[in-house]
């Protein structure tokens, strides 16, 4: 297929045209990046003097344009959407773009056309919204309610169905990036939507009133705003906004709260200025309103979840710091947030909240959608770029090879077989060790001597002599410090700090670290590191110790994606106790990440852990953990004493990494000797895991010989790129070695 060097013929989609909202500005930034394309929608409805954001285009539109009542009640055809959108035919582009919530995303694509995505949620009101939506709309029971659950289930599986229709997603925040990989599998970028910051004025000068502005439907939790600041009558508050809950704000007034209603935008925008703070209860996928109050120089009070995480800096170095976050949608939460934006030792500035509202400026938009579609672009026409590999928190270790992978024809791969050798005889698995009691580390073993015993050649005379191993390094534990102490090992907390925690510990019932974490003086991650370091757990506090390796299991110990390692962990430990080759078909499928953190895992877990780095070709241990290169295992193999056979780091304490070291010229033969299994039987007295890295099996006879000789390995895929032909070829040839397949982890899934 001919690939153009940039798209020429686009197309843009949208659900449908009726005011010039959030996505809408979307659509406008996208007419700008691409001022060629052509427009559709599921209706247009703008007037003659509402299209200038659209540069004076009329969207081709569907047969829902013509229904009865459409103009009004066009949601009221939400079922036939589906089968509208697909009537667009986009078959003359070369790149489609779709600004999605509904169905914008299902239309009908070819194999040689790019389909880029730029998602703002998944159907909420089919999906995790699905009750709430039912529940507010009053239809949780009868006929109607019946008719509603039925549609939503259809609109699921169409839904579903389109989304493999789509070849890049491009979600409007981390939040919805996140709602994407739950209900489509699928990874997406993220790029914030355009805030025309350009129309808020910067004002310094503050007055001694909270705002809030919203519509007052449910979801924005207007009346708790209310009833928090009726419970603080020093504290005033400004109310502007009109809705369904209206009743309810009024009830739940007190003096210090004045109700203005709806208001015209320069109203609105003067209040912005002049608020002490702006204050939001909503979880919203993005939240276009606080970055506004930002770009007018206000603070915001934010509830902790959705895209606010994202808009507002609540946490982290109080001089970048905008806002206050509060981790829970009620009176108490949002009360006790407050108090803490009152006590922040170090104000936050109007021009720090100014600053960081700029970085969601209609050019920055710009800049960074283009750039996601022309990587797309350049990976739809080429070979993408693959040489980082996430795991999901799904990994999955099946006991056996899955029956997805069939038995290919062999002659479509063509690779030389080269007899390994038997595994080495393995003591009697010993029981797992427990974590230490001593502060201590586990002393490194001197594995040179009877390893150099095996050498057959005569010694090389250069050799070093028989050098003593090094004293062990001290692991700082902490189990009688307490937490505030560990917490200024992580946070740069002042005696007045310290003393502002414990007065809302004392007045708030908190423990420290939640006083702390309310106050904004740290972060839950702070606090869980504190928490690791109390219990001798493991993890890196410095992440400057490391390279790019992606050690998720190190650097964030409590996230999913460690889980999903746990997990692995739990499925070898059922099994025997011998060396673990980890191995893939080719390059690209993430075998060393999944290696590196799996190590660290039986680390975590008190194993005396070793990672042995047995791609002679090509290593990469050393990146990975950020080491100075050294020779090590290639030392070993040819017969000298290494200087300094294992790396250690002070965070990782039961971790031991054997480096490579410059890649010898013979590296199967290498490994063929017997020498080699000398060392793995070494290893295996001396530690209680041996897990060895290994190259791509493609590309040479390595890692079939290292899984030979360790006796069990596990497979590494990664989905939508890993070849199940290569999976099944690497599968049978293993099976004519001794080595078992402990299991299979699918990367990205």
């Amino acid at each position: 297929m001919f690939s153009p060097s940039r798209p020429e013929r686009v197309a843009i989609v949208h659900e449908w045209l009726v005011n010039h909202a959030g996505s809408e500005k979307v659509v406008e930034q996208l007419l700008q990046i691409y001022p060629q394309a052509d427009l559709y929608a599921v209706v247009d409805f703008l007037g003659p003097g509402e299209r200038g954001f659209l540069g004076g285009r009329v969207a081709r539109t569907t047969f829902i344009q013509r229904l009865p009542g459409a103009r009004r009640r066009f949601r009221h055809y939400l079922p036939l959407m589906p089968l509208a959108v697909e009537q667009h035919d986009l078959s003359g582009y070369d790149l489609i773009v779709s600004s999605s919530h509904a169905v914008a995303k299902g239309v009908l694509t070819g194999p040689d056309q790019l389909h880029v995505c730029y998602i703002h949620s998944p159907i909420r009101y089919a999906w995790d919204m699905q009750h709430q939506y039912l529940r507010e709309s009053g239809m949780e029971r009868g006929l109607k309610g019946a008719f509603a659950r039925a549609m939503l289930h259809y609109m699921r599986l169409w839904d579903s169905r389109t989304a493999v229709g789509v070849d890049r997603f491009v979600a409007n925040s981390a939040f919805i990036g996140r709602r994407v990989r739950k209900v489509y599998r699928r990874e997406a970028g993220v790029v914030h939507p355009p805030v025309d910051v350009a129309r808020f004025a910067l004002r310094a000068d503050k007055e001694d009133f909270y705002l809030t502005a919203s519509r007052m439907v449910p979801y924005k939790r207007m009346p708790m705003i209310v009833e928090a600041f009726a419970r603080m009558p020093q504290r005033r508050l400004v109310v502007i906004g009109d809705g369904p809950d209206m009743d309810k704000v009024r009830a739940a007034a007190g003096p210090n709260v004045t109700v203005l209603g709806f208001q015209d935008d320069a109203t609105l925008i003067d209040h912005m200025q002049r608020a002490r703070a702006f204050v939001f209860a909503a979880e919203e996928d993005f939240g276009i309103t606080p970055v506004e109050a930002q770009a007018c120089g206000t603070p915001v009070i934010a509830y902790g979840r959705g895209g606010s995480l994202e808009t507002v800096r609540g946490r982290g170095d109080p001089a970048r710091r905008t806002g206050v976050f509060f981790d829970a949608q009620t009176p108490e939460a949002l009360i006790a947030a407050v108090e803490a934006f009152e006590a922040l030792p170090v104000p936050i500035a109007p021009e720090t909240c100014r600053r960081h509202a700029e970085d969601f400026a209609p050019e920055r938009f710009r800049e960074r959608f283009a750039a996601e579609v022309e990587r797309a672009w350049a990976a739809f026409h080429g070979e993408p770029d693959a040489t980082t590999v996430p795991v999901s928190a799904s990994v999955s270790v099946p006991q056996s090879v899955p029956r997805a992978i069939s038995c290919p024809d062999l002659s479509l791969i063509s690779m030389p077989d080269v007899p390994a050798p038997s595994p080495a005889a393995t003591p009697t698995a010993a029981a797992p060790v427990s974590m230490p009691p001593t502060p201590t580390a586990p002393a490194e073993p001197d594995i040179v001597p009877a390893v150099l015993a095996a050498w057959q050649p005569r010694p090389d005379p250069m050799a070093l002599p028989p050098q003593p191993a090094p004293a062990a390094a001290v692991v700082p534990a902490h189990p009688a410090r307490p937490i505030g102490e560990l917490l200024r090992t992580l946070r740069p907390l002042s005696d007045g700090d310290i003393a502002h925690i414990l007065v809302v510990q004392r007045r708030m019932g908190l423990r420290f670290g939640e006083a702390a974490v309310a106050l904004d003086l740290a972060s839950q991650a702070d606090v869980l590191r504190a928490l690791s370091m109390q219990f001798n757990y493991p993890c890196a506090l410095d992440l400057s110790r490391f390279g790019a390796g992606g050690l998720v299991v190190a650097t964030d110990p409590h996230g999913a994606q460690a889980e999903a390692f746990r997990e692995l962990r739990s499925r070898i430990l059922a099994g025997p106790r011998v060396p673990l080759a980890v191995l893939s078909p080719d390059r690209g499928d993430g075998r060393t990440h999944v290696a590196a953190n799996l190590a660290i895992t039986f680390s975590q877990l008190g194993e005396r852990t070793v990672l042995v780095d047995g791609n002679l070709r090509t290593p990469a241990l050393h990146r990975v953990f950020g080491l100075k290169e050294r020779a090590s295992l290639s030392d070993l193999l040819n017969g000298r004493r290494p200087a300094r056979p294992f790396d250690r780091s002070a965070e990782l304490p039961g971790l031991f990494v054997m480096q490579v070291g410059a890649p010898p010229p013979n590296p199967l033969e290498l490994l063929q000797q017997p020498l080699f299994a000398v060392l793995l039987r070494e290893l295996q007295r001396e530690f209680d895991r041996v897990i060895v890295d290994t190259p791509p099996a493609r590309d040479s006879a390595d890692a079939r010989v290292i899984a030979a000789t360790c006796g069990q390995g596990v497979l590494v895929g990664r989905n939508g790129r890993t070849d199940a032909r290569a999976m099944n070829l690497l599968v049978e040839r293993l099976r004519r070695t001794r080595a078992d397949i402990a299991g299979v982890v699918l990367n990205a899934y």
